[in-house]
């Protein structure tokens, strides 16, 4: 027969079973059994009712410890106590209740039938208590789903307001994109700048739902023009306020920084365009304003702003919104500056052509007369018997004859030489009243014919100039005959110099029929005459004077009003070395 040793791995398993019967078991135990030891000195105590007390003891510990438990418990303590403990006399007063067999059996049955209905009650309890548990566990996860549903219905909610915000955002930015289409094509079929701010300041101002706006070109920083505008201040007071030279108005800051520039209320839009007055800018009824950069291939062609009647909340698609539409605009004017440009060369070009046909026949017509005279003086000269007094009048004439043709030529010559930047200058002192002087003199004696009073306003004594004296002589001597040619006869043209500033001035003044407004940008080009049947001249005599000043560092221009003559002056900065 084999023996097994005792398992001493057992015995930390032990150690918590003792430690937790001390803790909970043992006293349920003790109490039992103080429960029993009282219903058995109160049955010695009350014999009549010892049934009831016993019963009642034993099934409180058979509710409290289970029926097995209980019974080993009480019956134990029932059988120590008559034993050892309760007094002979108790003990044969407690035997006249048990004093036979049936009322022993009959009291086991009734113990039996105790212990069983309470055993049915302690685990019904159990039960009951295991389903509670489980009802309320039931109740805590029904709590936490119905939170997770509610938390899921609250997502869901959210999801669909955030769902409905995109769907009306996706449907703006459809219909932004659709506008931003038409207002680009608007402008790609545009040729000019005008048509370009028409396409802009209608479509455009619809789309970015602006009450008024306006759109400018710029060069080298400035405003040059107000191409278009909408609403108050119009094109002339925005122009006014450009020129005014405030870096800080919105379109130039804009186009210095390279970006965006807000004013997002009232009181910054009157304080930006105090300078209009109240009246023009009817700060009022503008709640924002926006300008923007026109930039092409790296380069500020322009600005735009607009003006809204509320500040409207910017989001990311409302800047990306502004900015291609800005980068169109930018696109367009500047393909239209380009179309403009060529279409300015090409007017030019034939404009040119056209003159260079006429230059060439009145070129021919003005060779051939001379020619011809010279061929006949050149016959009458070859007579051996021609007079003397009639050769040397022949002789004249023909002199005559070949300086025009000279100066024809050197005027031809002098104009290809400003074209190609070859004119040389000669520069020397030159006395300022000689010169007015040389060209009074040299055109008195036509004045008189004329029936035209020349009258001659000197410069302060001393006043020299560095130049060429003979270019200088040329310049006057075209500015002097040129008023003389349309100064009709009672007529006045006066010549003057006149010193200021640093700066000496020379002014031809005539009385004749004045130069309209038109034709002054016109006025210096080659072979352009305001007269189209003017054939007094080829035309250069202007263009070569402000070639002659500029070549000197100094300026020609004219001011003329119409009915009443013009004033043609001449300009020497005081870089051009006036001594005084």
């Amino acid at each position: 027969m084999s023996t097994r040793a005792f398992d001493l791995s057992n015995l930390p398993g032990i150690g918590q079973y003792v430690r937790r019967y001390a803790r909970t078991g043992l006293r349920a135990d003790i109490a039992a059994i103080a429960i029993t030891a009282l219903a058995c000195y109160a049955a010695v105590a009350w014999p009549t009712i010892a049934y009831l007390l016993l019963l009642t003891a034993v099934a409180t510990n058979i509710w409290r410890l289970g029926a097995l438990r209980a019974l080993v418990i009480s019956l134990g303590v029932i059988a120590l106590l008559f034993a050892f403990f309760i007094p002979t006399s108790d003990k044969t007063l407690f035997a006249r209740v048990f004093k036979d067999v049936p009322h022993v059996v009959f009291f086991f049955l009734i113990v039996g039938l105790v212990s069983a209905a309470t055993e049915v009650l302690r685990r019904a309890r159990a039960e009951a208590e295991i389903h509670v548990l489980e009802l309320n566990s039931l109740n805590a996860n029904l709590a936490q789903q119905m939170e997770e549903v509610r938390a899921l219905s609250e997502n869901l909610s959210s999801a669909n307001e955030a769902l409905e915000d995109a769907l009306v955002d996706a449907e703006r930015t459809a219909a932004r994109a659709n506008a931003l289409q038409e207002v680009t094509a608007a402008m790609s079929v545009a040729n000019t700048t005008a048509d370009i701010a028409t396409a802009l300041l209608t479509r455009g101002l619809h789309t970015v739902q602006a009450t008024r706006g306006h759109l400018v070109l710029i060069e080298d920083g400035h405003v040059t023009q107000v191409i278009g505008a909408v609403g108050r201040p119009d094109d002339k007071e925005l122009m006014q306020l450009y020129s005014s030279g405030d870096d800080s108005l919105p379109i130039l800051q804009a186009t210095r920084e390279r970006k965006s520039v807000w004013l997002r209320s009232a009181e910054e839009y009157d304080a930006c365009f105090v300078g209009l007055g109240a009246a023009v800018t009817d700060a009022a009824d503008v709640g924002a304003h926006l300008a923007l950069p026109l930039i092409h291939a790296d380069k500020v062609v322009g600005g735009v702003a607009f003006d809204f009647a509320f500040c409207p909340a910017t989001h990311a698609t409302d800047e990306l919104f502004t900015s291609l539409l800005a980068q169109a605009t930018a696109d367009a004017l500047q393909r239209a500056r380009s179309y403009d440009e060529e279409r300015a060369a090409r007017q030019t070009a034939e404009f040119m052509s056209h003159a260079r046909e006429q230059v060439l026949g009145v070129v021919a017509h003005d060779l051939r007369n001379p020619l011809n005279l010279l061929g006949m003086t050149t016959q009458l000269l070859a007579e051996p018997d021609l007079a003397p007094e009639r050769r040397q009048a022949t002789i004249a004439i023909s002199t005559r004859a070949v300086q025009r043709m000279n100066r024809l030529i050197g005027d031809l010559l002098d104009i290809v030489r400003l074209e190609t930047g070859h004119l040389s200058l000669k520069l020397g002192r030159s006395d300022v009243n000689h010169l007015l002087t040389e060209t009074t003199d040299a055109f008195e004696a036509r004045a008189s014919a004329q029936g035209i009073s020349l009258v001659s306003t000197l410069a302060p004594a001393g006043t020299v100039v560095q130049a060429d004296e003979e270019r200088v002589l040329q310049l006057m001597d075209n500015l002097v005959g040129n008023a003389l040619k349309f100064t009709p006869s009672g007529g006045r043209v006066s010549i003057g110099g006149y010193v200021g500033d640093g700066e000496l001035r020379v002014a031809v003044t005539d009385t004749g029929p004045g130069i309209a407004e038109e034709q002054r940008s016109r006025l210096f080009d080659r072979f352009w005459q305001a007269r189209g049947t003017d054939r007094r001249g080829l035309g250069l005599g202007l263009a070569i004077a402000k070639g002659i000043a500029e070549a000197h560092g100094g300026r020609l221009w004219v001011d003329s009003t119409v009915g009443e003559g013009s004033t043609f002056s001449l300009q020497y900065p005081s870089r051009a070395e006036c001594v005084f």
